[in-house]
C-alpha cells in the first residue's frame, strides 16, 4: 500500500504540473494576442484614414480638372455652346468658389477641403470669366457649363 500511495501522489503531482503549464501557456497566448492587437489596431486605423484621404484627394483633383477642362472647351466653342460635366464632390469641402479678377482677366476655380492635417487648397485657372455656383456638399452632380458670350461662362446644376 505504501508504494502504491507514493506512486499515486507522484502521478498526481506530475498531473498538476502539466495542468499548471497548460494554464500558463493559455495566459501567454492571451498576452501575445493582446500585444498583437495593441500594435495592429492603430496600424489598421492609420491605413484606413490614409486611404480615405487619398480617395478624397483624388475626387477633389478630378472635380477641379474636369470642370476646368469643360469651361475652357465650352469657351473655345463660342457663345451658346454647352457641356454637361459629371463630378463627384468629396466630403469635407469647406469652400467652393469661382474667383474672377476682372482687372487681370484671370479666373479660377477654388476649393478648400479639410483633411486630418489641416485645410488644403485646390485650384485651377481658366481662360474666361466664370459665373454661377459649384457644389460644396458631398455627392455626384451633373453641372451644366454654358458659354454666355466671348468672354464668360456660366455654371449651374
Amino acid at each position: 500500500g505504501y508504494l502504491l500511495r507514493k506512486n499515486f501522489y507522484r502521478f498526481n503531482y506530475k498531473l498538476e504540473e502539466m495542468v499548471k503549464k497548460r494554464g500558463q501557456a493559455g495566459i501567454e497566448y492571451v498576452i501575445l494576442t493582446g500585444l498583437l492587437l495593441f500594435f495592429l489596431i492603430p496600424l489598421v486605423h492609420y491605413s484606413t484614414v490614409e486611404t480615405n484621404n487619398a480617395i478624397r484627394d483624388s475626387q477633389l483633383e478630378s472635380y477641379v480638372s474636369r470642370l476646368s477642362k469643360a469651361i475652357d472647351a465650352v469657351h473655345s466653342m463660342g457663345p451658346d455652346s454647352m457641356e454637361i460635366v459629371v463630378i463627384t464632390a468629396p466630403k469635407g469641402i469647406k469652400t467652393a468658389a469661382l474667383v474672377n479678377d476682372v482687372a487681370s482677366g484671370a479666373s479660377e476655380i477654388l476649393l478648400q477641403i479639410e483633411f486630418a492635417g489641416g485645410i488644403s487648397d485646390v485650384h485651377a485657372g481658366v481662360k474666361p470669366l466664370i459665373y454661377g455656383a459649384i457644389p460644396s456638399t458631398s455627392g455626384t452632380y451633373h453641372l451644366k457649363v454654358k458659354s454666355l458670350n466671348e468672354s464668360s461662362v456660366e455654371i449651374s446644376w
